[in-house]
């Protein structure tokens, strides 16, 4: 037993020594590649995060002990295996502290295949990742690290039972014991109390373009959990957003508001403007449905106090939230990979923002979890926003060897390449990577935002939940790779740019309890229509002034009359002038759009916002025909208009704000 205890020690000792060394390369300047000045304008982004760090620091360090500790325990009882108990202590400690590199490395292996971005920035180990992105396989590293405990168990087989070893494994069964009904415990603390009904399940998935499943048309080969959930469910075949941006998407869905009434007309809007409208989770609340909301990335998309859910379980809104992508603590996402480390670090461990140390299949399972434990504790409704598709896009195994071709840069493969776009100052047409590698990134992406989709039905299927669920799949908007700028092929995807198919259009399947009563809906529906259709599903009164309405009846196969759409478009890395030289155009698109509050929220500089608002253009859409108004450089207004024009502007007259 004293073995063991020096065992921990020791090991907890390296996870020591670990951290002070990753700690190193954390404080050394541009070790991830952001190169942040820490001094000019982000200066008071990281005296914001400063007061945070202390906390979560230590919880690291916290981790690498434990961690360490771990891997000592099963290098000692690797060395027990090998060694009789007459071995010297020099033998001793030199087959442990081997035991314990062996074990380290086949884990550091092991998360190179499952998730390569974790160690993207380490130069002296860019050969053997390259070879393992293009070669390995997980199979590889599980079954070295089996072999090599197998062989252990082999020579302790072999060994004379006369001076074998006297590490008393007799006391080590009441540990095991106790880890045993510790793990038991922890599972039925997952189960549900049973006998609940009343489920109601909105999933999200950013950027999801309509034309990559089958049931819209697509291939059918980048998302196959959403094209066999699309056989159970309507499709809405014409579904819009009024905004092809994140939090200007969600706040006009949960308040059935166009972007004008929400206040809400960009990322990261301050928080001064957003209109304190009702939601239709505060309405479900009030009835008795209790409001659940998750994510894994809240850099664009954070739910406070206004979106009415009860109960919010999101990474930090705000500057620590952006620090925290250069905390690449490679160890946090080696051994903390799991319920215990996300518990102990879910700032980290449950945070799409931190690529390589999230994992995205490992969060779906806990977030399944918890679904269930929702729907088994009464009336519930869940809200998911799933963001694979979002930066730093950093596909996992086995999804980043789908699409990219094998010749790629490995830096490409691994993840999303930010790249300014600026009139005059297109980055042109790169042979290295083209719009073609920019779509298979994306479409990598998206399957494993779809596997993680997948881990959720599966999970309500699994718990007997799925049937007598309403269950509504979205996307907020879609993506453009800039097909008709031939100067921008493989320059970044944006959305929220223009007024188009390629952004505006979404994804939308509604599967109603039991069985559905329409196949497709070919009528244009708005995010705006699907607050009072969760209501009228789930028998809540309806709410006032709304600008959206609810699609029971398109669900009925009811007909009814034609809708329109109010849009707009939002703030991108994109200048409006990169697509049309004539455009008013003026806002930064640096960090010197934004300013920090003291309490670390990041939102949009008030001068910014005035510059946003005169490079805005609006809309008015009937599904087919688009009336759009574009703010010019000269100060004149350009009214461009294929179709049904009358009835588009006066629609637009009706929604617009005078800004």
């Amino acid at each position: 037993m004293r073995r063991l205890l020096r065992a921990l020690a020791v090991g907890a000792g390296f996870g020591l020594v670990l951290f002070a060394l990753e700690g190193a390369l954390v404080l050394k300047t541009g070790a991830i590649g952001l190169n942040l000045d820490t001094e000019g304008p982000f200066a008071a982004l990281f005296a914001a995060v400063r007061p945070l760090l202390p906390s979560l620091l230590g919880r690291v360090l916290l981790t690498y002990l434990l961690g360490g500790a771990a891997l000592g325990a099963a290098a000692v009882t690797l060395s027990a295996l090998a060694l009789s108990h007459q071995a010297g202590r020099f033998k001793w400690a030199a087959v442990f502290v081997l035991e314990w590199l062996v074990l380290a490395a086949g884990l550091m292996v092991l998360r190179a295949v499952e998730r390569p971005a974790l160690f993207d920035d380490l130069q002296w180990f860019r050969p053997v990742l390259t070879w393992l992105v293009l070669h390995g396989l997980p199979w590889h590293a599980q079954a070295f690290l089996a072999g090599w405990c197998a062989a252990h168990v082999g020579l302790a087989a072999r060994k004379p039972k006369r001076g074998a070893t006297r590490l008393h494994w007799g006391r080590l069964l009441p540990v095991a014991a106790v880890l045993l009904l510790a793990g038991v415990g922890v599972s039925l603390l997952g189960r549900g109390k049973g006998g609940a009904a009343g489920l109601t399940v909105l999933i999200g998935v950013d950027a999801f373009r309509p034309d990559r499943l089958a049931a819209y048309g697509g291939r059918g080969d980048v998302a196959p959990n959403l094209d066999a959930f699309a056989k159970d469910a309507t499709v809405f075949e014409r579904a819009f957003t009024p905004l092809a941006q994140t939090e200007p998407a969600w706040r006009s869905l949960l308040t059935g508001r166009y972007p004008p009434a929400t206040g809400v007309r960009y990322p990261l809007t301050a928080q001064a403007r957003w209109a304190p409208l009702p939601t239709f989770t505060a309405a479900l609340e009030k009835a008795g449905v209790h409001t659940h909301w998750a994510t894994d990335c809240s850099r664009f998309n954070h739910q406070g106090e206004l979106s009415g859910f009860a109960d919010r379980a999101q990474p930090p809104k705000g500057a620590i939230n952006f620090a925290l992508e250069k905390m690449r603590f490679r160890a946090v996402g080696v051994v903390a990979d799991n319920r215990l480390g996300a518990w102990l670090l879910p700032e980290l461990i449950d945070n799409r923002a931190l690529a390589g140390v999230h994992d995205p299949v490992g969060y779906a399972k806990r977030l399944a979890r918890r679904l269930v434990n929702a729907a088994n504790e009464g009336p519930a409704f869940f809200a998911w926003h799933a963001t694979a598709a979002h930066f730093p896009g950093d596909p996992t195994w086995p999804f980043y060897r789908k699409w990219v071709r094998p010749d790629a840069a490995l830096e490409r493969k691994l993840r999303m390449q930010f790249t300014p776009i600026a009139g005059g100052e297109h980055p042109g047409p790169a042979a290295a990577w083209t719009r073609a590698d920019s779509e298979a990134l994306y479409d990598e992406l998206l399957a494993q935002a779809d596997a993680q989709v997948g881990v959720l039905l599966k999970a309500l299927k699994d718990a007997g939940r799925y049937d007598e669920a309403t269950i509504i799949v979205f996307s907020d908007h879609g993506e453009s790779f800039h097909p008709d700028f031939d100067a921008l092929g493989g320059a970044t995807p944006v959305h929220g740019a223009r007024l188009r198919e390629e952004e505006n259009h979404v994804v939308l399947l509604v599967k109603p309890p039991h069985a559905r009563k329409v196949e497709r809906v070919k009528a244009l529906v708005r995010l705006t229509d699907l607050g009072p259709t969760i209501l009228e599903l789930a028998k809540v009164g309806p709410m006032a002034d709304l600008d959206g309405a609810s699609l029971k009846g398109l669900l009925d196969g009811r007909e009814e009359a034609p809708r329109l759409l109010y849009a707009e478009t939002g703030y991108t890395h994109a200048s409006p002038v990169a697509f049309d030289a004539a455009h008013a155009s003026g806002a930064p698109r640096t960090f010197e759009a934004y300013a920090v509050r003291p309490d670390g929220v990041v939102e949009m500089s008030a001068a910014a916002h005035d510059s946003v608002m005169k490079e805005k253009d609006v809309g008015a859409f009937d599904g087919q025909h688009w009336l759009v108004r574009s703010p010019r450089a000269d100060g004149t207004v350009r009214e461009t208009c294929d179709g049904n024009c009358e009835a588009l502007a006066a629609y637009l007259d009706a929604h617009r704000d005078n800004q």
